[in-house]
C-alpha cells in the first residue's frame, strides 16, 4: 500500500474515462477493495487522505481544487455505496 497508488488512483478516475466508468460498477468499501487489488492501486484510508491533500496543495486554480473535490467525493460515494 502506498500514498503513490492513491495519487494514480485519483488521477486516473479524473483522466480516464473508461476507468471512470468501470468504478460506477463497483459497490460498496469491499467491492472498492477488490477493484484497488484487481488494478494493483491498493492503499490505506490514511494514505488516500494524504494524497488528496497533497494533490490539493498542486491545485493553482479553483476549477483544479473543486475538479479533485469531486473526484474525491465520487470515491467515497463508490465505497459507501450498498450492495
Amino acid at each position: 500500500m502506498s500514498i503513490g497508488n492513491a495519487m494514480k488512483f485519483i488521477q486516473k478516475v479524473s483522466a480516464e474515462s473508461e476507468f471512470r466508468k468501470m468504478l460506477y460498477k463497483v459497490k460498496g468499501l469491499d467491492g472498492l477493495n477488490e477493484f484497488l487489488k484487481v488494478n494493483d492501486l491498493q492503499y490505506s484510508e490514511g494514505e488516500f487522505e494524504e494524497a488528496y491533500n497533497h494533490l490539493h496543495t498542486q491545485c493553482q486554480f479553483v476549477e483544479e481544487a473543486d475538479s479533485l473535490f469531486n473526484v474525491v467525493n465520487l470515491i467515497k460515494l463508490v465505497a459507501t455505496s450498498q450492495k
